[in-house]
């Protein structure tokens, strides 16, 4: 299962998806699709266990707008 974890600011971004990848988690930056908005054109693209790690620090992420789950070609809002 694939998800797209949303931020308003670049910088937030780009940390999350070091954030994820230094603990040794799936994380691709990616653009993030048109009709997803409140972002700033560039997502997180991850998996569950890596939005499972994620989330107890998504507090931490002053500029985090949601997360997306990939199914059959639609996303829909998780969180």
């Amino acid at each position: 299962m694939e998800l797209i974890i949303i931020f308003k600011s670049r910088n937030q971004t780009l940390r999350c998806a070091n954030f994820l990848r230094s603990a040794g988690y799936k994380s691709k930056i990616i653009d993030t699709p048109l009709y997803l908005y409140g972002s700033c054109t560039l997502s997180v693209l991850t998996d569950k266990a890596g939005f499972d790690y994620f989330y107890p620090s998504a507090h931490s992420f002053a500029s985090f707008t949601g997360a997306y789950h990939l199914r059959d070609g639609k996303y829909t809002r998780i969180f």
